[in-house]
């Protein structure tokens, strides 16, 4: 890069930074609505952590006590509780969205990622080589899930000045 190029390139660089930090002050306080849709969809990707940790248990569980179908049992039942959990909060988010907010359409392609995953865990029986592929599948997917609701979390606020910080999810400990 010639060293004019870079010069004219430094005050357009600071210049669009600014115009940003300004759009930023200029946002107006976000509603109550708002707010509680930006902690449903936080609730929800603390929700998202435990199907990820329960999916985990479940592939322990077969790998490591092969033929442990009470133990498998009860681990998807959890499983399939947490996704429930899940659900709810997706429908209870959709219901108190504001009219246009923009994490609506987010949330609505979540509850097709929602019903695939019911799908799987349901269809699941407790013997690793049967299970393995819907497993892995089922981590992967979660994980898009998770990086869906947090664009939704930021969609959900992006509108407003949202100054409330929430304490750092699960990330994935089991």
């Amino acid at each position: 890069m010639k060293p004019t190029t870079s010069l004219l390139i430094t005050p357009l660089l600071l210049l669009t930074l600014a115009s940003a930090q300004q759009q930023q002050q200029q946002k107006r306080p976000c509603t109550q609505a708002e707010i509680a849709l930006a902690t449903g969809i936080h609730l929800n990707i603390q929700a998202q952590h435990a199907e990820y940790n329960g999916t985990q248990k479940i592939i322990d569980i077969e790998t490591q006590n092969p033929g442990d179908f009470y133990n498998f049992a009860r681990l998807k039942g959890q499983l399939q509780a947490n996704i429930q959990s899940g659900i709810n909060l997706r429908q209870f988010n959709l219901q108190i969205a504001p009219e246009g907010n923009p994490a609506i359409p987010g949330l609505k392609k979540y509850q097709e990622a929602q019903a695939t995953e019911k799908g799987q865990v349901d269809g699941l029986c407790g013997v690793y080589v049967e299970d393995r592929e819907t497993l892995e599948r089922l981590m992967e997917e979660v994980k898009g899930g998770i990086l869906l609701n947090e664009g939704n979390l930021k969609n959900a606020t992006s509108v407003c000045d949202f100054t409330l910080v929430f304490p750092p999810a699960n990330e994935m400990g089991v």
